[in-house]
């Protein structure tokens, strides 16, 4: 890992309707930050655990930023305020368009997630957990609870540091309620399993 970089943006790309469109929007917020001690890391590898976990996997810096293709930071010192919120901590959750007071959900496993989309997270880049590559939908509420399990609960940090992308583009809208309802009964019974050993 390079010590030199501070903080790895990772950027999950998949084709999407308007997908160029919303990576410019947010690298164009990257740029204007006040904050520059960072690299952005791009990938295409599969489905969107998968994808995610690539780069999780390339990043150099000692922090992990996910910022998914449709997402963008709400202004120009949110990477500041996220890395001066992270100092000493395993993982950070901001607030967002779509949720400005997130917080964790003991039930964060049903489904209960009110903590946001992946685009929230920080963690440090200390062998840190990786998303379930069988999930697409819940793939946050897995990994939010093998993380609190790990490290206790996230830094929180209130107000809108992301602008969330919303549309039919999401995995909400784009997959069936057949496949929301297997990734469902998946996740309950990895959590139940666990909760055996």
């Amino acid at each position: 890992m390079d010590k030199n970089i501070k903080l790895s943006i990772v950027i999950p790309i998949h084709d999407m309707k308007g997908g160029a469109d919303f990576l410019w929007a947010s690298i164009n917020a990257l740029m204007d930050q006040s904050f520059q001690d960072f690299e952005i890391v791009i990938t295409k590898a599969g489905k969107m655990a998968e994808n995610t976990n690539a780069g999780i996997k390339r990043a150099r810096g000692e922090l992990i930023k996910v910022l998914y293709l449709d997402d963008r930071l709400a202004y120009k010192d949110a990477l500041k305020d996220i890395v001066e919120a992270m100092e000493g901590k395993e993982w950070l959750i901001t607030g967002c368009s779509t949720n400005f007071s997130p917080h964790y959900t003991d039930n964060i496993e049903t489904g209960n997630n009110k903590l946001g989309s992946p685009s929230c997270l920080t963690m440090r880049n200390n062998k840190p957990l990786l998303f379930d590559e069988k999930m697409s939908w819940l793939l946050d509420c897995d990994l939010y609870k093998r993380m609190y399990e790990k490290y206790g609960a996230p830094v929180i940090l209130e107000g809108e540091h992301v602008v969330m992308g919303i549309g039919n583009h999401q995995m909400t809208n784009i997959l069936t309620d057949e496949e929301k309802k297997g990734e469902y009964i998946y996740l309950k019974t990895k959590n139940d399993n666990r909760n055996l050993s």
